[in-house]
């Protein structure tokens, strides 16, 4: 009997699943909050920061019980993360989804990943987005990306270019590196706007500052070439060497084939470069 071609439902929501997390690349839960807060809360936060986390807790239930949305949600971290309770994702899902029902735009993004990854819950795109747009309204970066990015893929919404766009502008514009380097790639391949080799390069290396290993090698390629931008092998030499140091493996071999075309002082010129470079912003 012929077979459909189509892989079993779970199967595909496992891979679909893990496919989105990659795509994203903004499967990193939001931390703890931190003072300035009341006085309680503060007592929870020096407790934390000391490991004591028992103490922590104790400080922080009560204000979470009484709906304070900073303590239910670092109540869900703790849950999430096995911090002087047991390891718990159902608790902390509770507790995120009661902290981000009172608005708490860290929360909606957590249960937002929850959602596209199905830990803890089950896997829903469509509710994802929503807490995604909850978050994203509140300029919560890593969801202003996110969404983007779901509108790119159409994960939970119609697939829609110029919307993907206008988030990871929005992101990139509040210093996100990784929608800086993202609005790079739109501005190179014309998607969901038109293609401009300026801004393009513009964004990879707003994001190359903030030390993007993939960002840093967009800009060793286009100072090589002059795309974009002044030819500059040196300086091109610069930005491989550093992308090349975090192993990124397209780096690696871009910067041998470089040097391989440059003098010894020239090459001498932008390890000093890559030596004296720190990152600059960002988030």
């Amino acid at each position: 009997m012929r077979g459909s071609g189509k892989l079993p439902v779970s199967v595909t929501r496992a891979a679909k699943a893990a496919g989105v997390a990659v795509l994203l690349g903004a499967g990193i839960l939001m931390g703890l909050y931190a003072p300035p807060a009341r006085a309680d809360f503060e007592a929870g936060w020096r407790a934390y920061q000391r490991g004591d986390f028992p103490g922590a807790l104790e400080a922080w239930r009560p204000l979470a019980d009484a709906g304070d949305a900073r303590a239910q949600f670092n109540i869900g971290v703790m849950y999430d993360e096995g911090r002087g309770v047991a390891l718990d994702r159902a608790q902390a899902i509770q507790w995120w989804t009661k902290a981000a029902g009172h608005g708490d735009a860290q929360a909606q993004h957590n249960l937002a990943l929850a959602l596209i990854e199905g830990t803890g819950l089950s896997q829903d795109y469509d509710k994802a987005v929503f807490w995604l747009e909850k978050a994203a309204a509140q300029g919560l970066v890593r969801s202003q990306y996110s969404l983007g990015k779901m509108f790119s893929f159409g994960f939970g919404v119609p697939k829609d270019l110029n919307r993907a766009f206008r988030w990871i502008e929005k992101a990139a514009k509040n210093g996100f590196g990784k929608a800086q380097y993202n609005l790079g790639k739109m501005y190179r391949d014309g998607s969901g706007v038109d293609d401009d080799p300026g801004a393009s390069t513009r964004w990879f290396l707003a994001a190359a500052r903030q030390g993007y290993a993939k960002a840093q090698n967009q800009m060793g390629i286009r100072l090589a070439r002059g795309t974009g931008i002044a030819k500059d092998e040196v300086r091109a030499l610069m930005w491989l060497t550093l992308a090349a140091r975090q192993a990124h493996a397209a780096a690696i071999r871009n910067r041998k084939k470089l040097a391989r075309k440059l003098s010894p002082e020239r090459r001498a010129e932008a390890e000093r470069l890559a030596d004296g470079w720190a990152p600059k912003g960002g988030g």
